[in-house]
């Protein structure tokens, strides 16, 4: 039997109204030997699993993964990843539609410089599912390659899933952080803390997303609270063997976070003490001070409306 050369990993929930173009794209992906696509399921209520299962009736390399619990997207993702059999595994969400060589032109210039991450756009088309089924990347591919993956990561722009990445590098990285709901800022930082490949970012729009439904990007106190700890949780990790350049910028991007927030839903947000911290920690990119780092990080516990993953939840339960 060929190895597997790529595995497809989708964390599903409630989204029986995309998956039926969502599976008309990934499972035409061109250009690739031997794929494989791994389906999790998070508990959904609707006819999600019903709709991988008819859709990939009598295909090989599928896996479909019911789960009996849910416990968000990130735990979900995780339990993909370490199914996955392939040398490179790319992520996707279940609302998003990958253009059908996407894959094979990632993973040409993951080999062409020894790239361990492959990332590339997106793009909110605003249309029908059905619509976009079918589209191509639009060229001409335009992309940058940086050698030191973390601090290409840390410049940002990689927070959307359907990224490409080296098995080993990623299943060494633990996928996405088990305390943060949203993994989609947590998986380029631990993968790139193991990667000696470096990262090749795309100009293309890699992932097309169709009209949105009911999305979580639309809660931006979700999103905040996720950056924030993703970026939090990762500068407490590995303080100790991180360069100073790096601990500065994932001090700033939690500050920049926690910002975000309070300029959203705090009454007078520039006569914060939040706002002189964040400006401070603009200019000077200091060092970080836990002590406020953990009072923000107390703050984003006590809020209400916000999904967590069952490991953060034991953790607040301490």
């Amino acid at each position: 039997m060929k190895d597997i050369d790529v595995s497809f990993v989708m964390s599903v929930y409630n989204k029986e109204y995309y998956l039926p173009a969502v599976l008309e794209a990934l499972l035409n992906q061109i250009g690739l030997e031997n794929p494989e696509f791994i389906f999790v399921d998070d508990v959904s209520k609707d006819k999600s699993v019903e709709i991988i299962r008819e859709a990939t009736k009598g295909m090989d390399n599928i896996t479909i993964v019911a789960k009996t619990q849910n416990d968000g997207t990130s735990k979900t993702v995780n339990q993909g990843i370490e199914l996955a059999k392939g040398k490179w595994i790319r992520m996707l969400d279940s609302d998003d539609i990958l253009p059908l060589d996407s894959t094979k032109i990632m993973l040409d210039l993951a080999q062409k410089h020894g790239a361990d991450m492959v990332y590339g756009k997106f793009v909110k088309t605003g249309k029908e599912p059905e619509e976009i089924a079918r589209e191509m990347v639009v060229g001409p591919i335009e992309y940058e390659y940086s050698k030191d993956a973390l601090r290409r990561v840390l410049k940002g722009g990689f927070t959307r899933m359907g990224q490409l990445i080296k098995a080993d590098v990623l299943k060494k990285g633990q996928g996405a952080d088990p305390l943060v709901f949203i993994q989609d800022e947590s998986i380029p930082l631990r993968a790139s803390l193991n990667s000696w490949g470096g990262v090749a970012k795309m100009r293309n729009n890699v992932v097309l997303v169709p009209k949105e439904t009911n999305n979580l990007s639309k809660n931006t106190k979700q999103l905040e609270h996720d950056r924030f700890f993703a970026n939090y949780n990762m500068l407490k990790d590995n303080y100790g063997s991180l360069a100073r350049d790096i601990i500065a910028a994932l001090n700033e991007r939690s500050v920049s976070a926690n910002w975000k927030y309070v300029k959203r839903n705090l009454c007078c947000p520039y006569l914060q003490k939040d706002f002189f911290v964040y400006l401070y920690t603009k200019i000077f990119r200091p060092q970080p001070n836990f002590k406020i780092l953990d009072k923000y990080a107390k703050r984003f516990l006590s809020l209400d409306g916000i999904l967590r993953t069952k490991d953060l939840k034991d953790l607040i339960a301490k």
